[in-house]
Parts: structure tokens; sequence; C-alpha cells
């Protein structure tokens, strides 16, 4: 018995009414739900979800807001932010053995801490980021929360054309 039925159902409908995407709990994990639905290069999506951020994996600036700032946005009101600072990240080589792209994360965070992204949006360049997945890029982007990140993202490249 689903107790929070008579809300999925009414945001379902109100969705429907709007053209708004609306995913039912079981619809599949987010991130990718994200990555695959909503995220292209170049784009700037302001989501209501921390998982947003996903969306960086696939060249965008993407942004979790939740409360007010998100009922601003869907009413087609200004969404206003303090500019960010820039934080790059070059990336060399390729990852081996039983490396994966969370340890890129995980290594990120060490050197930044916790509160070294605030404010920030990170970005992920050169020639080791071109050896990574899009779903790999969208796992470092998601976890740019754990640094404290306004957003993470990747420039466009060819693991994101396939």
């Amino acid at each position: 018995l689903n107790t929070s039925n008579e809300v999925f159902n009414f945001l379902e409908s109100v969705s429907d009414k709007y053209g708004i995407g609306f995913w039912k709990p079981g619809a599949g994990i987010i991130h990718q739900v994200v990555l695959e639905n909503y995220a292209f290069p170049g784009g700037m999506m302001i989501g209501t979800d921390s998982h947003t951020v996903n969306a960086g994996g696939l060249g965008m600036v993407a942004i979790g807001v939740g409360g007010a700032d998100a009922v601003d946005v869907m009413a087609g009101m200004a969404w206003e932010l303090k500019f960010p600072k820039l934080i790059g990240v070059k990336l060399t080589g390729k990852l081996s053995g039983w490396t994966a792209p969370k340890d890129v994360i995980l290594k990120v965070a060490e050197i930044l801490t916790v509160k070294g992204g605030t404010g920030a949006i990170v970005e992920y360049f050169g020639d080791g980021a071109a050896n990574l997945s899009c779903t790999g890029k969208g796992t470092i982007c998601n976890m740019g929360a754990e640094i404290g990140a306004t957003t993470s993202t990747f420039g466009y490249d060819a693991s994101m054309e396939r």
C-alpha cells in the first residue's frame, strides 16, 4: 500500500496537463533518467533534485535547487545566483586496474575537502577527460556536492556523442 499515492496521482496529472516530466517512484535511478532524458551538451538546467548535477556528464551546467527557487523557475521568473568561482581540474592519462570515475572525485575531495568547491563550478578537462565514459563523467559531476560545488561539468567530446 502506497501511502503517498494520492500525492503522486496529483503530481502526475498536473505534469501531464502542463507538459512537465514526472517520474514516479520505481521509474529508475534518477541519475540515469536525467542523463538520458533531459541532458544535452551546452544546455543549462535548473532541477529540483540534488542529482540534477549528473547532467554535467553530458556537458551541461545543471544545478539542483529546491523550494522557492524551483517555484520561481517553474513560474518563468528569473533565477539568480552569486557569480560562481571556476575551479579547473585537468585530467591526464587513463583509469587503469581497479580504478573507476568515482576515484577521480574522491581524489578531488581529498584535495579540496568538503568545503573547497563551495560557490564554484568545477570544470574537468584535458586528455584524461576524453578517456572517461559519459556515464562516468556523470558520476563525477553528481558527486561534486561532496565538495560543496554549485555544479560540475565536462566539455563536449566523443564519449558524449556516443
